[in-house]
């Protein structure tokens, strides 16, 4: 056996240095999309165990369904998606171990924040952004993307 498989190639680690990149800008794009929105971005990377938030953001109003129409702001968890010139979505990436992961986080907050659940309006999104040749592409912000159904 050899202990040099566990070692990451130079190859590997400008994947890792260009995917973190990538993400960061995305968090960022997705940061001033939300605020050109009417959402106040509350914190970004917030960490729970288990569990991470990309950006918590307070938004106006409605929950997402089409019947809503509450104007309470909403407390908004976003995990932010972005794909470089690879295939496929990022809408498609979130696992449900993801998902799962991510609810336990905004409980996780909001049990650190006082706040109540059953009473606190909130919901999961996701910011899915393309980017080609260093570009963005596209934003897509899919409200209450993650629902009972996929963390169940």
């Amino acid at each position: 056996m050899s202990w040099e498989t566990n070692v990451p190639t130079d190859e590997g680690k400008k994947h890792a240095r260009a995917s973190s990149r990538t993400g960061m800008i995305g968090e960022d794009v997705a940061a001033n999309y939300l605020a050109r929105h009417g959402c106040r971005v509350i914190t970004r990377n917030w960490h729970a165990n288990p569990g991470e938030v990309d950006i918590i953001a307070e938004c106006p109003g409605m929950l997402g369904g089409p019947l809503d129409l509450s104007s309470e702001p909403v407390l908004v968890f976003v995990e932010v998606r972005t794909r470089h010139g690879r295939a496929g979505l990022a809408e498609e990436s979130i696992s449900r171990r993801k998902a799962a992961s991510m609810a336990l986080a905004a409980y996780a907050y909001m049990s650190a924040h006082d706040l109540d659940p059953d009473t606190t309006p909130w919901r999961l999104d996701l910011i899915a952004i393309a980017m080609s040749e260093g570009d963005i592409s596209s934003v897509n912000w899919v409200k209450s993307a993650i629902d009972e159904d996929m963390l169940s």
